[in-house]
């Protein structure tokens, strides 16, 4: 009786040593390393992407998906920093990494997320690593440079569910009176290349972050020479889309960790932005690869604030 009541205490003390070293955030491993779990949707192009060879690759994750892009760019070298010598990033790839964040199931998601009230409400905003600008891609020899004129025109949008655009779209016609004419939404799953065709046949425009349309450019040239690509005002951009059209890592409010990593991550952003880190890796992974010295993702040094 007396060993197997030693046994029964040996084994308490170990789950319990276990449990602790699972609950402080260190690896069982003994690295004594935080892991800092984050998940992305693995798109859109070139902000992040997936590919076959571990050699086109900056991250695998643990299920053997290699991705690469600006946004894992912006990871791998904030995990460098000095400032991250005590933890360790563990990124994966799901299609419900908003959810999993706001439920504190994840750390934080990287997805080219944008700001917006909705998303505050559940979500701490890292600073941003990257500001963008809007356009509205439509069969060539329009041109559309507004959501007014997006209205007017009758023309198809295709969105996704909480998605920067869609979001933005849904508030405008929220906001319509009685009377005036709403964009036409629709949700889809369809694929680029239908979405570019109805585009071309004239039943659809298509609203994308400028690096994303030209990187489908690059991918479709054959199409794109039947469609126009109109550049946003950042007057328009910011009275109907965003205010704030900057891209920035999410912290569900109800991680544990959530404060403590906006914190950590935002400095070590604003280092990549001081030591130009920041803006190398914007011409390599955005301009570079779109082949276009005009797209500059770079924030400015006023953008650099605690959104929430």
């Amino acid at each position: 009786m007396k060993t197997k009541y030693t046994r029964l205490i040996l084994t308490v003390l170990l789950i319990l040593i276990a449990s602790a070293l699972v609950g402080c955030g260190k690896k069982a491993d003994g690295s004594g390393k935080k892991v800092i779990k984050i998940e992305t949707n693995g798109r859109p192009a070139p902000f992040i992407e997936t590919v076959e060879n571990e050699a086109d690759a900056l991250y695998k994750t643990k299920d053997g998906v290699y991705l690469t892009g600006y946004d894992i760019a912006v990871l791998v070298e904030l995990f460098k920093l000095p400032e991250f010598a005590d933890y360790e990033l563990d990124l994966a790839v799901s299609s419900n990494s908003l959810v999993d964040t706001q439920q504190g199931v994840i750390d934080a998601t990287v997805n080219n997320w944008s700001y917006n009230k909705e998303r505050a409400e559940s979500f701490l905003f890292s600073f941003p690593y990257t500001k963008s600008r809007y356009t509205i891609t439509s069969a060539k020899g329009t041109s559309i440079n507004s959501f007014e004129e997006l209205a007017e025109s009758g023309l198809k949008i295709y969105g996704g569910a909480g998605g920067n655009t869609t979001n933005a779209i849904e508030r405008w016609n929220d906001a319509r009176k009685a009377g005036e004419k709403k964009i036409v939404l629709e949700y889809t799953s369809a694929d680029i290349t239908v979405q570019l065709q109805e585009a071309i046949e004239g039943k659809v425009a298509l609203i994308h972050d400028q690096p994303v349309i030209l990187k489908y450019k690059q991918a479709y040239p054959a199409q794109f020479e039947n469609l126009n690509i109109t550049v946003l005002s950042d007057e328009e951009t910011a009275t109907n889309i965003t205010a704030n059209n900057t891209s920035h890592i999410l912290f569900g409010k109800t991680g544990s960790h959530a404060k403590e990593y906006q914190k950590l991550i935002s400095e070590g952003i604003k280092t990549l932005y001081e030591n130009g880190t920041l803006a190398e890796l914007g011409k390599k992974w955005i301009a570079d690869k779109l082949g276009d010295e005009s797209v500059n993702v770079l924030p400015l040094a006023s953008d650099l604030i605690y959104l929430n």
